[in-house]
């Protein structure tokens, strides 16, 4: 099992170190890919390095404060920026620095990339909290809670951002199975930004301050899905879970969360219909 590693949670800047563990491995999920995911750490924290070497000269400078609470100020600023420059310095190095940044394609070039894979991880997502919904609230449906089933349902009922045929659901679960928990969070938090904003922009700005305050839930609830998956054997399946314990970025042990209040919620109305005329005798994925 590949394990996450997103360092300390608790730490300074641990939840953002976290985001971005989550962020590289949803975007290259294969084991191997490992440069790949090396070379956007690296690109990332030489743009912060950047910044924050163009923001260093405007410190105020505590020799010439103007009285000891300014002083106390100017040290505190000086010190906080001290510690970020040493933390993302420790990042960048740990990517390899220089060498890794000079073979790596560039920022906006993988920025694009992981624009045009958002349909992909949403499809991924939503086929592995289709499987998780059939199996706790309708385990009456014939054939039982699957993929197929899930792929089904997804190709009758059109959401926003999502592939809309077999043969591109089917290549989204094969490619980003093994951050599928993740990806599943992903779509239950953008649909959330998508019905109380209006505009792309509002949804974008609603999904990013979410992430960035409540980063720590993100992973709560994308825990119950890893353990879902782990645990659930479709009847097709010949024993084998849902997700692939080989392949699977894990979570590790170091988990110190809440438990999440979200729970699945019974298939109603289209997806329902879509689930109950599903008849094709194809084995589970």
């Amino acid at each position: 099992m590949p394990v996450l590693d997103y360092g300390h949670l608790l730490a300074p800047g641990g939840l953002y170190r976290a985001q971005i563990a989550v962020r590289t491995v949803m975007a290259w999920p294969d084991i191997g890919d490992e440069q790949s995911r090396r070379e956007y750490v690296a690109t990332l924290m030489s743009i912060h390095l950047a910044d924050l070497k163009a923001k260093r000269d405007a410190l105020p400078d505590p020799a010439a404060a103007d009285g000891w609470e300014e002083t106390i100020l100017a040290i505190e600023q000086h010190e906080a920026w001290m510690a970020t420059h040493e933390e993302f310095e420790a990042w960048f190095d740990e990517a390899g620095g220089h060498a890794t940044v000079s073979m790596a394609p560039g920022f906006r070039f993988s920025e694009k990339g992981m624009e045009k894979r958002v349909g992909g991880w949403f499809a991924a997502g939503l086929i592995l909290a289709l499987v998780r919904r059939m199996a706790m609230h309708h385990a009456d449906l014939p054939g039982g809670a699957s993929v197929n089933k899930a792929v089904f349902i997804l190709e009758r009922v059109k959401l926003p951002n999502v592939p809309r045929n077999s043969h591109d659901l089917r290549k989204a679960w094969k490619t980003y199975k093994p951050v599928a928990h993740f990806c599943a969070v992903l779509f239950d938090w953008f649909m959330i930004a998508f019905t109380h904003n209006e505009t792309p922009e509002e949804v974008g700005a609603a999904m990013e301050g979410e992430l960035n305050e409540n980063f720590m839930m993100f992973l709560s609830e994308a825990e119950e899905y890893l353990e879902f998956g782990l645990a659930h054997q479709p009847l097709r399946a010949k024993g084998q879970t849902l997700l692939d314990p080989d392949e699977t970025w894990i979570l590790p042990q170091y988990r110190p969360w809440p438990e999440s209040p979200f729970k699945p919620q019974p298939l109603s109305g289209a997806m329902l219909e879509a689930a109950l005329d599903y008849r094709a005798p194809l084995p589970s994925v």
